[in-house]
C-alpha cells in the first residue's frame, strides 16, 4: 500500500489542500513505521532447545523447554529434564527457580530487581526492525542474520554478537534459531520449533509465584 503512496505524482500532491497532504504524510510515515518494526512479533511462543558449551569438558550441553515472549521486556524460560528450572523476567524484576530435587528438600527461588536479560535486551531491540543501527551493525544473507555489536551495544546489552538462521525465507514465522554470544564469549542457542506467533499468553505468565516452602533469597 505504501508503495502506491509513493508512486503519487509530485504535481498532484502539492497541489492537494493542505490538510489533505498532512494526513498523506501522516499515513505514509505510520506504513513505513509498521513495515521497519513489523520483523519481531508483539507476543510469541515457542519450544525450543538450548544449546551451550560447558567451561570444563567443550561438551555441547542440550537442554529443552519451552519460551514465552512479550513485548517489552517480558520472557519466561521452562527448562526440562533432569535440572528443570524456571527463569521469568518483567520490567521491574527477575525470578529464578529450581523445584526440589528430593521429597521433603524445598525448592529455591531467586530474585532480583533487574531486567538486564540479555536475549530479552536483544529481542526488544528487534522491535526496530532489521537495520543496522546505534547498537549494532547488521548483515543480510540468504536464509541468516548476522549481528555485530557496537561499543554502546556492548555496554548496554552485554552481547558481542548475535546470529539469527532461519528457514526458507526471512521472517519471524521462519525462525529456526536464535544464538548470542556474550561480551565475555558464552554461547548460547537457542534452537526453535513450533512458534506460534501474535497469541495471546496466559495471564501472570511473567510473574511467579513461590510454591509453598520454597527457599527465597532476593
Amino acid at each position: 500500500m505504501y508503495q502506491k503512496l509513493l508512486a503519487f505524482n509530485f504535481t498532484r500532491i502539492v497541489s492537494m489542500p493542505r490538510n489533505a497532504i498532512i494526513v498523506l504524510l501522516i499515513l505514509t510515515g505510520s506504513l513505513f513505521a509498521k513495515a521497519k518494526s513489523s520483523f519481531l512479533p508483539k507476543t510469541f511462543e515457542a519450544n525450543f532447545v538450548k544449546e551451550e558449551k560447558a567451561i570444563l569438558s567443550g561438551k555441547t550441553l542440550k537442554v529443552e523447554g519451552q519460551i514465552f515472549y512479550k513485548y517489552p521486556s517480558r520472557i519466561r524460560l521452562e527448562e526440562q529434564g533432569n535440572e528443570k528450572s524456571v527463569f521469568v523476567s518483567n520490567p521491574f524484576k527477575t525470578f529464578y527457580y529450581k523445584p526440589p530435587v528430593f521429597e521433603g528438600v524445598p525448592g529455591e527461588l531467586t530474585v532480583n530487581k533487574s531486567n538486564s536479560y540479555p536475549l530479552t535486551r536483544f529481542l526488544d531491540s528487534l522491535r526496530n526492525g532489521l537495520e543496522s543501527n546505534d547498537l549494532y551493525k547488521v548483515k543480510k544473507k540468504k536464509e541468516l542474520i548476522d549481528f555485530t555489536f557496537t561499543k554502546k551495544g556492548i555496554n548496554e546489552l552485554k552481547i558481542a554478537k548475535a546470529q539469527i538462521g532461519f528457514t526458507n525465507k526471512i521472517d519471524f514465522h521462519h525462525v529456526k534459531y536464535v544464538e548470542i554470544v556474550l561480551d565475555n564469549d558464552k554461547k548460547v542457542r537457542f534452537v526453535l520449533d513450533h512458534v506460534k506467533v501474535g497469541g495471546k499468553l496466559k495471564e501472570g505468565l511473567f510473574d511467579f509465584k513461590a510454591p509453598k516452602g520454597t527457599r527465597v533469597s532476593q
